[in-house]
């Protein structure tokens, strides 16, 4: 029951602060955690069935890209073909790029598919979470929470001591997987969790080989994560590139895929 929240409060919340929603007082929030500086939290909820529902019917999607409007009129496209559990604060955009005829296609040509839960936190929404420094090594991130099945650690142990590579649908994705793996038994371990791993040029990758992103706005942490899978000279030729002006960058974006060379780190 414990999930992320965010919003535009008029007083600051603290630790163990509680409280109700006026329309309906047998859903409480009970306040554990402040994230930075932003107007997020952790929390615990009581009765959290009700309070999606509830959201559903009056909650409004806080989006500085997309008019909030759309997403009742659209509803599916906030949303991959594949999701099933309620959770995540913003659009997971690598996935929604799948339908189930690609993923069908993708499986007749011997690829291996396999799932997560991912919780996807606030990552592009609100200012995009601008880098402020110049050393991207001290930058901090929110957490995200995240289920390994057992079986999806299984099918992408297997591919790896086979030497097939994997394929990663996103930079929360990415994180998730390597932050599941277990240097221990130097393998990816069914877990569940909360992660707050920073990705960025210098970090040894143990779980991920290759990535599909949607195209980021610079000085994000998005961008960063990038850079670990293409190279920074290589990234920023792409980015400035003729071809990237026609381009729409960030949710509901193009995308492109990253692929490393076989044993390159």
């Amino acid at each position: 029951n414990r999930v992320i929240i965010s919003g535009l409060l008029k007083e600051r919340l603290n630790a163990n602060d509680v409280f109700y929603l006026v329309d309906n007082p047998e859903i409480s929030i009970k306040i554990e955690q402040r994230f930075s500086e932003e107007s997020q939290y952790r929390a615990v909820v009581e009765n959290h069935e009700a309070l999606i529902c509830y959201l559903a019917s009056h909650g409004e999607r806080l989006d500085e890209y997309v008019d909030s409007s759309l997403f009742y009129k659209y509803p599916d496209a906030y949303r991959s073909v594949f999701s099933k559990k309620y959770g995540s604060l913003e659009i997971p955009s690598a996935g929604i790029h799948f339908t189930w005829d690609l993923i069908q296609r993708i499986k007749d040509k011997g690829g291996l598919i396999s799932f997560i839960t991912l919780h996807v936190a606030s990552t592009e929404m609100l200012s995009n979470r601008k880098i402020q420094t110049k050393c991207v090594e001290e930058v901090t991130i929110n957490e995200e929470y995240y289920e390994v099945p057992q079986a999806t650690a299984d099918i992408i142990n297997t591919a790896k001591q086979n030497g097939g590579r994997i394929f990663a649908v996103g930079t929360t994705v990415t994180r998730c997987l390597e932050s599941a793996y277990s240097r221990e038994h130097n393998c990816l371990k069914a877990s569940s969790g909360w992660t707050a791993l920073y990705i960025h040029p210098g970090y040894q990758l143990k779980v991920v080989d290759c990535l599909l992103t949607n195209l980021h706005q610079p000085k994000t942490t998005h961008m960063v994560l990038t850079g670990q899978f293409a190279g920074v000279d290589l990234l920023i030729k792409a980015y400035t590139s003729e071809h990237i002006q026609s381009c729409q960058f960030d949710m509901f974006g193009d995308c492109m895929l990253i692929i490393q060379d076989e044993g390159q780190g």
